[in-house]
């Protein structure tokens, strides 16, 4: 437990984990990944980064029309730790705005490409109105080489209130794709639901979980 404003989990009685999907929107995965979330009835919240939205801004749209939401992964997807503090600043701050200027609301979360962080960039989101947000949970890992295995290092680890961390572009997100059902499928027989950040948030029953990276 720390003060520093990282969260990894929330503590819910319920039987609930929020899926997140960073790097996108892509048109070469989004789409496939938004079909198998509506085929599952699942909602989740996607992390874009600010280029990637403004040059497919009709997916964000879809995944806003079908319950999921948005939240800010930084304008170019760079090493936050590496640029000056102005710099971090504009990243942000820009992604915020572009996504604002699309959905009318500005983003209540946000997560630093690869999760590198530090104070300085902490507090800009705060400061910017955001909670950062790391997960509980990634799906690719080195050790999981197939789908199957992907799917089941995460049903493996789940407890409620997991933040899951998936990806949905930049790179070759194939697998990503053809996991999703076999985890939503197991989510499923485990009796979890899959929700979105907000909605995780308000099962919260006691403080919220956050840690030092």
């Amino acid at each position: 437990m720390s003060n520093r404003n990282i969260l990894y989990r929330v503590n819910t009685s319920q039987k609930i984990v929020a899926l997140t999907f960073d790097d996108g929107p892509d048109p070469r995965f989004t789409p496939d990944i938004l079909d198998i979330l509506q085929q599952y009835h699942c909602k989740a919240t996607f992390f874009v980064v600010g280029q990637n939205l403004e040059l497919h801004q009709n997916l964000v749209k879809r995944a806003l029309a079908e319950g999921h939401e948005v939240g800010n992964h930084t304008m170019s997807h760079t090493n936050l730790h590496a640029i000056p503090q102005q710099a971090v600043f504009a990243e942000i701050n820009n992604c915020s705005q572009s996504i604002a200027a699309l959905t009318g609301v500005a983003p209540k979360f946000f997560r630093p490409p690869v999760g590198i962080t530090n104070p300085s960039i902490e507090k800009t989101a705060s400061n910017l109105g955001m909670v950062e947000v790391h997960w509980t949970v990634a799906i690719e890992n080195q050790s999981a080489p197939t789908p199957e295995a992907m799917a089941r290092r995460v049903l493996e680890r789940v407890r409620p209130g997991s933040i899951i961390l998936l990806h949905d572009g930049r790179l070759d997100r194939s697998k990503t794709v053809q996991a999703l059902p076999l985890l939503l499928q197991g989510l499923d027989e485990k009796g979890y639901q899959a929700v979105t950040l907000t909605q995780l948030l308000k099962t919260q029953t006691e403080e919220v979980l956050y840690e030092v990276k």
